[in-house]
């Protein structure tokens, strides 16, 4: 039961690190899962409150590694201290790092803010300590108004409001008045 709070916490903050993903040929016991579940539903819990449920089609848990694999499908609906829904992730994979729950998601990863902005990447990484979310390779964000940001690389709170992109272009709807 602690391994699934434990992991319900890290998607909440959703982590990330690097794609470390696991050879296919296990040369040792430690390359080969404590706990595995199929088609997993998890609710993530904080004080009482439901902070994410996630589905997956695999988890696989590594105990003596610390980490925990998420595999096939992933997607994580993320609420607020109200209850209320905030985003959605998805992603074809990720990894909890459970000494720290830092978390990576990886392949094809998109968050839906419920405010109406997308975000676009390849990897994007949850880094518990800072709270902050990150990505080093590039996205693109795309909003209800129409516009759109590309960047070589992001960093964010976890809501998507206090953004920072290096090398920022893209297009936009809105007009600048520049008196």
């Amino acid at each position: 039961m602690r391994f699934f709070l434990n992991l319900l916490l890290a998607m909440l903050i959703f982590g990330c690190v690097t794609d470390d993903r696991e050879s296919s040929v296990p040369n040792s016991a430690e390359d080969y899962p404590d706990q595995e579940s199929w088609n997993a539903t998890i609710l993530i819990t904080k004080e009482a409150h439901t902070v994410g449920h996630l589905k997956a089609g695999k988890i696989e848990k590594y105990s003596k590694k610390n980490i925990t694999l998420l595999k096939e499908n992933i997607k994580i609906d993320f609420y607020n201290n109200e209850g209320r829904h905030t985003s959605m992730l998805t992603s074809e994979g990720g990894k909890v790092f459970d000494n720290n729950q830092d978390m990576l998601a990886y392949g094809n990863v998109v968050v839906i803010s419920d405010s109406g902005m997308t975000l676009y990447t390849d990897t994007l990484k949850w880094d518990n300590k800072k709270q902050k979310i990150i990505s080093e390779v590039p996205i693109m964000i795309t909003t209800e108004e129409g516009d759109t940001l590309y960047g070589d690389s992001f960093i964010s709170d976890p809501n998507l409001r206090n953004r920072e992109i290096i090398n920022p272009h893209g297009k936009s709807v809105k007009s600048i008045n520049i008196d």
